[in-house]
């Protein structure tokens, strides 16, 4: 599953190779990057009062999510490594609204590490 994650989030043309996985009783539901699209219930406002025009990979995934799941957030450099991926502070209340259990995530040397909710 991670190399269908990884070829996503290469090809998705942006400049952050970012997957997510949703699990959900151990097994895949979802595998989702970051987008240039956006979706209704993600839409973000900057403080300057411009809108978001993307998706991270956390929220394209937890649109299918329900209570219980849980979440694999990786992010991908070019030379095939993995990179710090750290859910941001949005993407982490989404988690918490939307009842993931659990979110692991990569770290700046591949490392998986837990993130508290």
């Amino acid at each position: 599953m991670y190399y269908r994650a990884k070829e996503l989030a290469m090809s998705n043309g942006r400049s952050y190779h970012l997957a997510a996985i949703l699990r959900r009783n151990g097994r895949v539901v979802r595998v989702g990057e970051n987008t240039c699209k956006t979706h209704p219930r993600f839409k973000r406002q900057y403080a300057d009062g411009t809108w978001g025009s993307h998706m991270h990979a956390e929220m394209n995934v937890l649109r299918f999510a329900l209570p219980g799941d849980e979440l694999e957030v990786m992010r991908f450099k070019k030379c095939s490594t993995f990179s710090m991926a750290k859910p941001c502070a949005l993407c982490t209340s989404e988690m918490r609204k939307a009842g993931i259990k659990r979110v692991r995530y990569t770290n700046w040397d591949g490392d998986w590490e837990e993130l508290s909710l």
